[in-house]
């Protein structure tokens, strides 16, 4: 049998109604702190910006279900430890391809591999082929242009292979 409506408003006006329907607010009332929770970390963890983090946290207090949206449509895609881990292995990728960095023997100071002195403490990091002229690294004993053995006192060759 269908209810009427003075049994609807008699079932609303009962007891556990009332407690269904505060055990409803408690439920969202937490869920709403908890995504307020959620955002400030994940906010924190992916931007530096003081002013982004505020508005992003503010947002989901005032506006809790379309704050939350809202944030996860403009947030960064990554965590700064993603970008940092990520950056730092680019950075070893391309120091291992270009293989352009170099350190001087004497200060260990990085030098670019153009360089023929260091400009720390200004040792020569590049010597002259006897045969062709051109220069290579020092700890080279090979000439890699014209095969020839560079005769060094304080670096063992290998003798030319003809």
């Amino acid at each position: 049998m269908p209810l009427s409506l003075t049994d609807t408003v008699d079932l609303i006006g009962q007891d556990t109604f009332g407690t269904l329907k505060t055990a409803i607010l408690i439920y969202f009332a937490l869920l709403w702190i908890a995504i307020i929770i959620w955002v400030t970390k994940d906010v924190l963890q992916r931007s530096n910006s003081i002013i982004f983090q505020a508005i992003a946290i503010l947002l989901n207090i005032a506006i809790p279900i379309l704050g939350i949206l809202l944030y996860l449509i403009i947030r960064p895609s990554k965590t700064r430890m993603e970008r940092y881990y990520e950056e730092l292995e680019r950075n070893m990728l391309e120091g291992d391809t270009a293989g352009e960095k170099n350190t001087c023997d004497k200060c260990l100071t990085p030098t670019d591999k153009d360089y023929s002195y260091c400009p720390n403490c200004g040792e020569s990091l590049k010597k002259s082929c006897p045969n062709c002229k051109k220069s290579f690294p020092n700890v080279w004993s090979i000439c890699p242009f014209c095969g020839n053995e560079y005769k060094d006192k304080k670096i063992k060759g290998h003798s030319k292979k003809s």
